[in-house]
């Protein structure tokens, strides 16, 4: 090995420039059509050394998830608040999960293209992230809304994550289909405001309806993977090395 490639070796700002890149290449490009070779250029690092680090192409386009994952996962500091005011703190919450999505498209276009493409089918691999503080402030919150009675019943802290992540997530992916459908282009900045408007006040609203008592406790069901399926690794035993 040589000296150069043993620099890089320790060199963590090249390793994230390396995925930061990467990332915009298969959010652009797509799997298929991203080259490690384009990567290798980009960042300046051989691609020999890109499969020393990530293993092969599948591997790249794995950590690039995570990271992508990461970083639409607002910092714990905005999402906590001093109020005691169940609606301020669940206000505070949709702001910053929001506008952290905001700040990352090229993540949620990644993510995006892996749930429409399923390169390696992420309901078989590990969570990209064990848990998040976003649902543990959502749940803190919810059960105290719902027992000061300001917060109706049966709404879980996945179903506000769930609504304000459709929303951020169709602003990035469907603006070509909002402006050929409606002429509404939803990355524009009035419209990137009115979709955090609608954000808060549908959480807000969906909170606080005067709707009778599903009996249900929750929209949606969160399903818990067996331990065969906790594992990322097997998935490079039926994987296909690309390059």
């Amino acid at each position: 090995m040589h000296d150069d490639d043993l620099t890089l070796l320790d060199d963590t700002t090249s390793l994230d420039s390396v995925v930061d890149i990467a990332i915009g290449q298969f959010a652009e490009q797509g799997f298929q059509e991203t080259r490690l070779e384009t990567i290798a250029k980009m960042s300046g690092m051989s691609k020999r050394m890109i499969h020393y680090h990530f293993g092969d192409k599948k591997g790249l386009y794995l950590r690039c998830l995570t990271e992508a994952a990461l970083r639409i996962q607002p910092p714990a500091e905005e999402l906590h608040s001093d109020t005691l005011v169940p609606v301020e703190g669940v206000t505070r919450v949709v702001d910053a999960v929001y506008l952290t999505m905001l700040r990352h498209p090229e993540s949620l276009r990644l993510l995006q293209h892996e749930c429409l493409h399923r390169v390696l089918n992420l309901t078989g691999v590990a969570t990209l992230i064990p848990g998040t503080q976003v649902l543990l402030q959502l749940d803190k919150l919810l059960m105290q809304g719902q027992d000061s009675g300001a917060f109706r019943p049966g709404i879980s802290a996945e179903d506000i994550f769930f609504l304000i992540s459709s929303l951020a997530f169709a602003r990035v992916n469907n603006r070509d289909l909002m402006v050929n459908l409606i002429d509404v282009d939803t990355c524009s900045e009035d419209n990137t405001d009115g979709l955090h408007r609608m954000a808060v006040d549908s959480v807000l609203a969906l909170l606080t309806a005067n709707i009778a008592d599903s009996g249900h406790d929750s929209y949606l069901t969160a399903d818990r993977m067996d331990e065969d399926s906790q594992s990322g690794l097997g998935i490079y035993d039926e994987l296909t090395e690309q390059e």
